[in-house]
């Protein structure tokens, strides 16, 4: 329901182990979140929340418009970074 308070301290962490892109995915179903995991990660990942759009309108006549418009909500949020 909310990002993790201690997001940044914990990407600064795993940052001094590697140069490796890190990505954050836990939880992002929203674009507000996608917006803050962006500020600190490398990569947004928003598997499940796609995964639940598409539960939630599998049998509509307007499921991929309806992903498609999510998926963009999110992109949109995390261009603004």
């Amino acid at each position: 329901s909310k990002v993790a308070s201690n997001l940044a301290s914990q990407v600064s962490k795993i940052r001094t182990h590697t140069n490796l892109p890190i990505a954050v995915g836990f939880g992002v179903s929203n674009p507000e979140q996608a917006k803050l995991v962006a500020q600190n990660a490398d990569a947004v990942v928003f598997g499940s929340a796609v995964v639940n759009q598409i539960a939630e309108h599998g049998k509509s006549q307007e499921l991929v418009a309806k992903v498609s418009t999510f998926v963009k909500s999110l992109g949109d949020a995390v261009k603004t970074i």
